[in-house]
């Protein structure tokens, strides 16, 4: 069984082109199902699977207070494991038929106000090698809408400086050039001043040779490594979270929300915001004109006269 979906998850990876952090998801969900699947019901291969074990499988996580939108994506990974697994031969009948399809449920993102995030990334002024690196990831992920795998798989050579722009590889492999302001400009100008000294410190000969090179990555951690999506977390987590209202999350992905809600706030055409965000469709875009409609929502009932008054019984 262990062959069939590490196969599977090969092919998913290079052959299917899905994004690694899809890739990632599957692994972890598929592996969790084989371990039920062994432990709980005594299954030894594939073929033994029936539709009873998945819908138990699901059931048992659903009882464990998992949130719908997990269920739906390991809906999903059982769903598209299975079809490989008629594809390639393995199955006579597809057991995931019964599978009751749900729908994600619509949650608006969460996002910072623009005078909270602002004062928070202004704050970071310190000489410090982690100071001017943390201020230009912070000035990147927010001024750019980066995904945190976009960040991390930033090179040197995608910086340009004259014409300000960034260039970006984002899901599907597809490519966008996103632009930069000067407040970007100014700390990642900053930033790259330390780097070759900071990666000297950290690395010696070939490996230092390498992270120098143009193609190497722009953005390293504390011990000169490429960045991955944890250290973001742990950096928006310790350089934003504290300092913001009760009850305000901070994730990388929350300064992505702001980028786009702070642009809509201030004018500019959801076609643009899409194309900067990297979007497929416009559709999920969209979302953002709900945050702008609580927004005047609260600005009309607390400043238009007639909002303020009580209806007559």
């Amino acid at each position: 069984m262990e062959r069939a979906l590490e196969q599977f998850l090969d092919e998913s990876a290079y052959a299917r082109g899905l994004a690694p952090l899809t890739c990632e998801a599957y692994a972890s969900d598929l592996r969790d199902l084989l371990a039920f699947l062994r432990s709980a019901r005594r299954r030894t291969d594939w073929p033994e699977v029936v539709s009873g074990d998945l819908v138990a499988y699901l059931e048992r996580l659903r009882r464990r207070g998992y949130a719908d939108a997990t269920l739906l994506r390991r809906t999903a990974a059982i769903r598209r494991f299975f079809a490989w697994l008629l594809e390639s031969g393995r199955l006579k009948t597809l057991p995931t038929e019964t599978l009751v399809n749900g729908k994600r449920p619509f949650r608006l993102p969460k996002t910072i106000a623009e005078d909270d995030l602002a004062a928070r990334i202004e704050a970071i002024q310190g000489d410090a090698p982690a100071d001017v690196r943390d201020r230009a990831i912070l000035e990147v992920l927010y001024g750019c809408g980066l995904r945190c795998a976009e960040l991390c798989a930033l090179r040197l050579h995608d910086c340009d400086f004259a014409a300000r722009r960034l260039r970006i590889r984002g899901k599907g492999s597809k490519e966008r050039v996103v632009p930069f302001g000067p407040p970007a400009a100014e700390a990642l100008v900053r930033y790259l001043a330390l780097r070759e000294r900071f990666v000297l410190t950290w690395k010696k000969g070939a490996l230092a040779a390498d992270l120098l090179a143009p193609s190497a990555p722009l953005f390293l951690s504390p011990t000169a490594r490429p960045l991955n999506r944890r250290y973001l977390s742990a950096l928006v987590r310790s350089r934003v979270r504290p300092f913001l209202p009760e009850g305000n999350r901070a994730t990388p992905h929350t300064l992505r929300h702001a980028f786009a809600t702070h642009l809509l706030a201030h004018g500019a055409p959801l076609l643009d915001i899409r194309d900067l965000l990297g979007h497929a469709s416009i559709s999920t875009t969209q979302i953002y004109t709900h945050l702008t409609d609580q927004r005047l929502r609260s600005v009309f009932d607390a400043c238009f006269p007639r909002a303020q008054r009580s209806p007559k019984p």
